[in-house]
């Protein structure tokens, strides 16, 4: 798979973005952008609580870094009028869910195998109480068959920007992206790698970055 770069409709997309998600939120905090590694592949993963959620992480990361993210998206977004042409011109190439999509699969292999930077959403879908939620299978699998970081992605505020099943978003007091310090996974040698270990290991990350209010069950405290 082709990288995908910052391109002038990237550009653009990502201003207006940016632009958007501040006249929507009174605030907005953003911290740990320099833990995104400036070369080499990697994995963002996230929890997922908005449709807002990519964007905050696209507008402030890729101008800041100056490296476009390549999103491990649902597949019937990619038809929707506007929408579908919206997210392939930010570097999203499907996932049938409900599936193993080994052709998706293959394609986030090759984005980190060229050096690129890969974003998904572990969870597999939004979250409708704002909580983390279990992570499935496939982060971990792409962590240690790869070898590159992972760098996990909080997200906070952004459920009550634009909720699940709401048409328009609406105005909120504040958003918060936290980027937590990289994730590294030694690639599988003769043993069987312990998916589950690693999947927790990246969900907990992920989860200890987020307030109280947002981890689930499962996620270590501080």
């Amino acid at each position: 798979m082709a990288l995908h770069h910052p391109t002038l409709g990237m550009r653009l997309s990502d201003a207006f973005g940016a632009w958007a998600v501040r006249r929507l939120a009174r605030q907005v905090s953003v911290e740990g952008l320099e833990n995104v590694p400036r070369q080499g592949g990697a994995i963002l993963a996230g929890n997922h609580i908005s449709w807002v959620d990519p964007v905050l992480l696209a507008c402030w990361l890729t101008p800041t870094t100056k490296r476009a993210i390549n999103w491990m998206g649902k597949a019937e977004a990619l038809g929707w009028p506007l929408i579908g042409a919206f997210l392939r011109i930010n570097g999203v190439f499907g996932v049938r869910r409900g599936s193993a999509d080994l052709e998706a699969f293959r394609l986030a292999e090759g984005v980190l195998r060229d050096g690129g930077l890969l974003g998904i959403y572990p969870e597999g879908t939004r979250s409708r109480d704002g909580r983390i939620r279990p992570f499935r299978d496939g982060v971990a699998l792409l962590a240690v068959r790869s070898g590159v970081p992972v760098i996990p992605v909080a997200v906070s505020g952004t459920e009550r920007m634009w909720p699940p099943g709401a048409l328009f978003p609406r105005r909120v007091d504040s958003v918060r992206l936290t980027i937590g310090a990289p994730l590294q996974f030694a690639p599988p040698g003769r043993e069987r790698p312990d998916l589950a270990a690693v999947g927790s290991q990246i969900h907990d990350a992920v989860a200890r970055l987020l307030p109280p209010d947002y981890r689930g069950p499962s996620a270590t405290p501080d």
